[in-house]
Order: C-alpha cells, then sequence, then structure tokens
C-alpha cells in the first residue's frame, strides 16, 4: 500500500527483499509504527501485533530503520518535514489507525507525527529507554520524560495487579552498541536514497568512530583514578559531597527540555555556587556520563575552574563507576533532567533539578517544595545549605504510579527478552486503548504549533 501526499519523492524506491508490499486490510486495526531503537525489537513487535489480529505498517526514514524492518507491511518515507506531515495526516483521515507507536519522541519526525495524531483524535504510544534500569523500558502516551503523563494529574482509573518482574540479565550496553554499529553502517549506506531526511543526531559515522575510540582509552586510562575516587568517597567521605550528574550533550530531552542548561553550564554554576555557599567540609563529585566521556573534555574543564574558584581540592571529577552507588553515600544529587534524579529519590537523598523531568513535583524535588521553579540558578546557592529530603510516602506514590502508567519490564536489545517484552507491550497498548479515550483527550484543531 502506498498512500501519497501528492508531493513527489515522498516514497523512497528503496530495494525490498522478499514479496512486494502487502495491501493493508480494511478490516483489521491498524498499528502504525515509526522509529524504534537500533534492532530487531520494532519488527518483533510487528509480528506481535499480527499474532493479536491487527495490521500493522512501519515507516523507515533511512537505512538503518530499512536494515531492522524492509519487506512486506514497510514504506520508505523520503521528504520534507511538511511532506511528512501532509503524508501522515491524508494517512490518518483514509485509514485511522488505532494507535502511532514511535521510539524517542524528541526526534524531529516524531514530533512532527505526534502533534498531526493528537489533532486527529489518534493516540502515540512514545517508547524510551526505562527511567528505572536496566528491569524497564518506557512505554508511554503522547510524550516522555518531560511531556510524560506523571506530570498530569493522576487519572482516576484503578490499578491493575502487578505481575512478577523478569531480572533484565545480559550486557545491554555491548547488545545496544553492537545494534548501533550495524544501524549506523547501514544509515550511512543508505544516504543515497533517503537524500535530505533530518536525523535526530548530526554525528558523522567516520568521526564516531574516533570519539569512541577515544572514549574507550579514556576508560582505560582513567580506571585507576576513577576506582581510588569511588572508594575514597565511599569509605572516607560518606554523607560529606554533593554529586553533580552530567548528562549526554546532544541528548533531545536535555536540549529540548533543559531550559537552556548545558554541560559547560551546569558545571561553571555548581562550582560558583559550591565555593560560596557550601560547608568548608562538604565535597562535589562532577560525574559525567560514561557515553559522552569520549566527546567532551569535562575534566580539565571543571578542574581548571575549581582551580581558579580556589577549591580545586574539594571538587572530584568521576568519568565511571556506579553512579548508583555514588549517590547512595552522598549529601544529595543535582542535574538538569536526568534520570539519575529518580536513582536518588529512591535512595532517600534531596535532588534539584534545574530543567523539566519527570520527577518535578513538590513532594520530590527541593526546588518546588521551596518554591523554586525549574532553572533557577538561585535554588541551587540554597541546596548546598539545607538539602531537605523528599517524602517517603510520595516517592512510593510515585514509583507506584510510574510502574503502573509509563514502565514495562524487558529490554529492546537482549535477544533472549525482546519476544516477551513485546509481549506484555502489546497487552500494556491493548488495555490501555480501551480507556484512552477517558485518558487522554485529543488536541483541539486550534490548538497552536508547540508542546502537545
Amino acid at each position: 500500500m502506498e498512500e501519497k501526499s501528492g508531493q513527489s519523492g515522498t516514497i523512497v524506491p528503496f530495494p525490498i527483499r522478499g514479496r512486494a508490499n502487502r495491501c493493508i486490510s480494511s478490516q483489521k486495526p491498524l498499528v502504525l509504527l515509526l522509529q524504534g531503537p537500533v534492532g530487531p525489537f520494532f519488527r518483533i513487535l510487528s509480528s506481535t501485533f499480527e499474532t493479536q489480529g491487527f495490521d500493522v505498517l512501519k515507516i523507515n526514514f533511512n537505512g538503518g530503520d530499512w536494515l531492522f524492518s524492509h519487506g512486506p507491511g514497510t514504506l520508505n518515507f523520503c521528504g520534507s518535514m511538511d511532506a511528512w506531515s501532509d503524508w501522515l495526516d491524508a494517512f490518518i483521515r483514509s485509514r485511522r489507525p488505532e494507535a502511532i507507536i514511535l521510539f524517542g519522541d524528541s526526534r524531529p519526525y516524531h514530533r512532527q507525527a505526534i502533534m498531526v495524531a493528537l489533532r486527529a483524535g489518534v493516540p502515540v504510544s512514545c517508547f524510551e529507554e526505562g527511567y528505572i534500569r536496566p528491569n524497564f523500558i518506557t512505554c508511554e502516551w503522547d510524550g516522555n520524560n518531560a511531556l510524560s503523563p506523571l506530570r498530569r494529574p493522576q487519572p482516576a482509573r484503578p490499578a491493575s495487579s502487578s505481575l512478577p518482574i523478569e531480572p533484565v540479565k545480559g550486557n545491554l550496553f555491548r547488545a545496544m552498541t553492537l545494534f548501533a554499529i550495524r544501524y549506523y553502517l547501514a544509515k550511512t549506506a543508505g544516504a543515497v536514497f533517503f537524500r535530505g531526511n533530518i536525523h535526530h543526531r548530526s554525528r558523522g559515522i567516520l568521526s564516531e568512530a574516533v570519539l569512541w575510540t577515544r572514549n574507550f582509552c579514556r576508560k582505560i586510562r582513567h580506571y585507576p583514578a576513577n576506582n581510588a575516587m569511588m572508594l575514597n568517597l565511599i569509605e572516607n567521605l560518606e554523607n560529606q559531597y554533593f554529586v553533580i550528574a552530567l548528562q549526554v550533550h546532544d541528548d533531545q530531552q536535555l536540549l529540548r527540555h533543559g531550559r537552556g542548561w548545558t554541560m559547560e553550564k551546569l558545571i561553571t554554576e555548581s562550582i560558583r555556587s559550591f565555593r560560596r555557599h557550601a560547608a568548608p567540609a562538604h565535597h562535589l563529585v562532577i560525574k559525567v556520563h560514561p557515553m559522552d566521556r569520549g566527546h567532551k573534555s569535562y575534566r580539565p574543564f571543571a578542574m581548571e575552574l575549581a582551580r581558579i574558584a580556589g577549591c580545586a581540592e574539594r571538587v572530584h571529577v568521576v568519568d565511571d563507576g556506579s553512579i548508583g552507588l555514588l549517590i547512595r553515600h552522598s549529601l544529595g544529587l543535582i542535574t538538569v533532567n536526568s534520570t539519575s534524579g529518580l536513582l536518588a529519590l529512591n535512595h532517600g537523598k534531596p535532588v534539584l533539578s534545574l530543567g523539566e523531568a519527570i520527577y518535578n513535583k513538590r513532594d520530590l524535588v527541593w526546588g518546588r517544595r521551596h518554591g523554586g521553579e525549574p532553572g533557577d540558578t538561585a535554588g541551587m546557592d540554597g541546596f548546598w545549605i539545607s538539602p531537605v529530603p523528599p517524602r517517603r510516602d510520595a516517592v512510593k506514590a510515585f514509583n507506584a504510579r510510574m510502574h503502573e502508567e509509563s514502565l514495562v519490564n524487558g529490554s529492546f536489545y537482549l535477544r533472549n527478552l525482546t519476544e516477551a517484552t513485546s509481549k506484555r507491550v502489546v497487552q500494556r497498548i491493548q488495555r490501555d486503548l480501551k480507556m484512552i479515550a477517558v485518558d487522554i483527550p485529543a488536541l483541539s484543531p486550534d490548538t497552536p504549533n508547540g508542546t502537545p
């Protein structure tokens, strides 16, 4: 089936193995899949939906998408954002899918898809890496993180019975990395077919190879120092240090919902405020995200700022090791909108979030309890002086709601778990679709473009 928007070239004549694309039945409910996580998870999810009586159409936007999902039931899109919106609007009006499913609500084509779908009253299920890892993936309606349903008033609906959690055992990072290498090689090779398509990260494959090699070299080089620092903090400085959790510098959630904060700004403002307001006996630990270790040189940057501020002996940089362990023995955490804030809350530690995050609630985050707003730099000054832990009952209630509405037990990447995970996802979506008209009202056609 080829639905066109009237603009030439929106459906790519890309080589397809096997049979020609089958026609989508008008008798079965339809699910539309957009970009998924790297790897075959969306192909497995498509098969699971089909066994439950759904028709499935998968849209590919680059060669990496095509590598893991091609053949019957797929279309390859190439065109401008306007062409994509026109095509999707026409498709929804002609076929009215039950739901649209995608991974990453901040990707350019996905942001447009969410707006078009919500205007038409079609629910959108958005996947992300699990807010709590490694045992869960995130599956939410119409947005993740700052756009998560968890940010809205809690809907009045009965809680489902809790199911036993299957532990996710295996090397998630290695599995994801192997899929990512294949994905980005195919994306590069397929660029001739998907000319002009926008990708959510502008990273060249050669530069990525160099930077990830540097990441590995830095891991090896700083391993003794990182290990010694972690041991010293836990054994000798327990409850005497604060943690600054850095994020990947071009993470879409940081760029879109970080209220203008960059990692350089976070380091600069934290050291400045810490030097002026923290107790002389307290220390500051800057935890670099391990996936950003090769892309940014935060260690010399932070230590030079600390030297200039006159507190170099109390500022430390760690770019490896467990952030959960680091937080557990700390006085509290400052971040923009990292999910590490959830770790801190569950350890009963004070959290200051400077951006928009799912846990930015008055009973959870320190700044909100003191009348502050996300992005309020002044709130940082008071955090060092009187960090107040979150209310335990509020944390417990938030966790219960998060598991009920936003998390699915499983993994996108481990082959022994993807089939079971896809079955749980389909069960969750089928359950929620029965209540979707009440829980998730459609946007009015007069709603302006912007955040749904």
